[in-house]
C-alpha cells in the first residue's frame, strides 16, 4: 500500500514541514552562494576571489571567538524560558556579542598593516574585514535566536549564503564593486539590513546575570572555536604555502562537496531545539525516534547527492572555470568526508543539546590537532589534494567518534542501520 501524507504520524509531519522550509532556504541560498562564487570569479579573478575567501575565513573565525558559545547557549536555553526570560537572554546575549565583535575588530584593524606583510592580502583587505565582523557576528547570533524561537523562515533568511547572493546581485548591477574590499562593504550593508528585528534587542541591558552561563557558553565556544579550527584550517594553510588561485579552486571544490550535507543542514535546523525541549523532559524513547527519523532523510537525499557529485565532478567544476576541472579528485575526497557526516546523524547537536558539551570540547580537540597536523604534513606534500585528504580524513574521524559518545552519554543511536 502506498504511503501518503495523512499515513504519517505528527512528528514526521512536522519534521517535515521544518524541514521543508529550511531546506527551500538552503537550496536557494546555495544557488545564491554559488551566484556569488561564478560573478566574484568573472568580476574579480581567481587570484582576488582566493584573497575574499582567506577575508572570509579570517571573519568567520574571529565572529566565534565574538560570539564566545552564547549562540550555542541561547539554541539550548531559550526552548525552556517563558517569553520575558527569553527576551532578556538575547538582549544580553546580542549585547555582549557586539562587544566582544567590536574589540575583535579594532585588533583586526590596528594588525592589518602587519597581517599584510606577514600573512597576505593588503591592509585595505583586512580592514574591511574589520568592520563587517560585528554586523556579522550579530547575525550570526540573531540566526540561532530565531531557531530557538522555531521561526524557520527568519532562521534561513539569515544564513550565509543568503548574505553572499544579496552581494552577487549587486555586483552583478553595479559596476562599482570592482575590489575585494567593496565586495567586503556590501556584506557589511547586507547584513545590516538582514538583521531587522535584531536591532531592537540591542536596547541597554544589564550584564550581569549573563555570568551564570560562563560555563556552559565557555564549553560550547570552546567546541566551536576547535570546529572552526578544524574547518577553515586548511584554506588558511592553503594560503600560506600556495597561491590564491589555489585558495580559490579548493574553495569552490569545498562548497560544491557540502551540496551532501544540505538535508542535514535543513533537518537538524529544527532538530537543536527539539532536542533540548526532549531531553530536559526526559523522554528518551520519542528522542531515539525523532532522530532515527533524521537519519532516514540525511540517508534518502545525502546518498544520491554524493554519487551525483562523485560522478559529475568535473563538470561541476568547470562550470566555475575551466581550468578548475583538474580538480576533480579533490572534491571526489571531499565529498567522501561529507557522506560520512550526514550519515553519522547530528550527534554534535546531541552532545551540545543534552549537557555533553564537554564531550563535545574534547572530541573536536582530537579532531583538532588531527586536522592541523595533517594539513601541515600533506598540503606541501600533494598540495590542494593534501588539504581535501585532512580535511576529510579528520570530518570522518570527529563523526565516529562523537557518535559512539553520543551512545555512551545518551544512549542514542544514530545511524539508520543500527537500532
Amino acid at each position: 500500500m502506498p504511503y501518503s501524507w495523512s499515513a504519517l504520524s505528527t512528528s514526521w509531519k512536522l519534521l517535515l514541514r521544518r524541514s521543508t522550509l529550511v531546506l527551500a532556504l538552503k537550496v536557494a541560498g546555495a544557488l545564491a552562494g554559488y551566484g556569488f562564487a561564478y560573478v566574484a570569479l568573472r568580476r574579480l579573478g581567481a587570484g582576488n576571489y582566493g584573497y575574499f575567501e582567506l577575508a572570509f575565513t579570517v571573519l568567520s573565525i574571529l565572529s566565534v571567538f565574538a560570539k564566545w558559545g552564547l549562540d550555542g547557549l541561547l539554541l539550548r536555553e531559550i526552548p525552556a524560558l517563558n517569553a520575558t526570560e527569553g527576551r532578556t537572554l538575547t538582549r544580553q546575549a546580542m549585547w555582549a556579542s557586539m562587544l566582544g565583535s567590536l574589540v575583535l575588530a579594532g585588533g583586526l584593524w590596528l594588525s592589518a598593516p602587519w597581517l599584510a606583510t606577514t600573512y597576505g592580502g593588503y591592509t585595505g583587505l583586512w580592514r574591511a574585514t574589520a568592520v563587517v565582523l560585528p554586523l556579522w557576528t550579530l547575525v550570526q547570533v540573531w540566526s540561532e535566536v530565531r531557531r530557538a524561537q522555531h521561526r524557520y523562515l527568519g532562521f534561513g533568511l539569515l544564513q550565509n549564503s543568503i548574505l553572499l547572493g544579496m552581494v552577487a546581485a549587486a555586483m552583478a548591477l553595479l559596476p562599482w564593486f570592482s575590489s575585494v574590499e567593496r565586495v567586503l562593504w556590501g556584506l557589511a550593508v547586507s547584513a545590516a539590513l538582514l538583521l531587522g528585528r535584531g536591532w531592537l534587542d540591542l536596547r541597554p541591558t544589564a550584564l550581569r546575570s549573563l555570568w551564570v552561563f560562563r560555563a556552559p557558553a565557555t564549553a560550547m565556544f570552546l567546541t566551536g572555536t576547535l570546529f572552526m579550527v578544524m574547518t577553515w584550517t586548511d584554506t588558511l594553510m592553503l594560503g600560506y604555502f600556495l597561491e590564491p588561485e589555489d585558495v580559490g579552486a579548493y574553495r569552490v571544490a569545498f562548497k560544491i562537496g557540502t551540496l551532501i550535507t544540505f538535508a542535514q543542514f535543513a533537518v537538524n535546523a529544527s532538530l537543536g531545539p527539539r532536542i533540548s525541549e526532549l531531553w530536559s523532559r526526559g523522554d528518551r524513547a520519542e528522542l531515539q525516534r525523532e532522530v532515527r527519523r533524521v537519519a532516514l532523510l540525511n540517508s534518502a537525499l545525502g546518498v544520491p547527492a554524493f554519487v551525483g557529485i562523485t560522478v559529475l565532478a568535473p563538470w561541476l567544476l568547470s562550470f566555475f572555470s575551466p581550468d578548475f576541472a583538474e580538480y576533480a579528485g579533490t572534491l571526489r575526497v571531499l565529498a567522501l568526508g561529507q557522506i560520512v557526516n550526514a550519515l553519522c546523524g547530528p550527534v554534535m547537536y546531541l552532545l551540545n543539546m543534552t549537557g555533553h558539551e564537554q564531550s563535545a570540547r574534547r572530541t573536536m580537540t582530537v579532531a583538532s590537532v588531527a586536522n592541523l597536523a595533517a594539513n601541515f604534513a600533506l598540503i606541501p606534500w600533494l598540495g590542494v589534494a593534501g588539504a581535501a585528504w585532512a580535511t576529510s580524513g579528520t570530518m570522518i574521524l570527529w563523526n565516529v567518534w562523537a557518535l559512539v559518545a553520543v551512545y555512551r552519554k545518551t544512549g542514542i543511536r544514530t545511524l539508520i542501520f543500527v537500532r
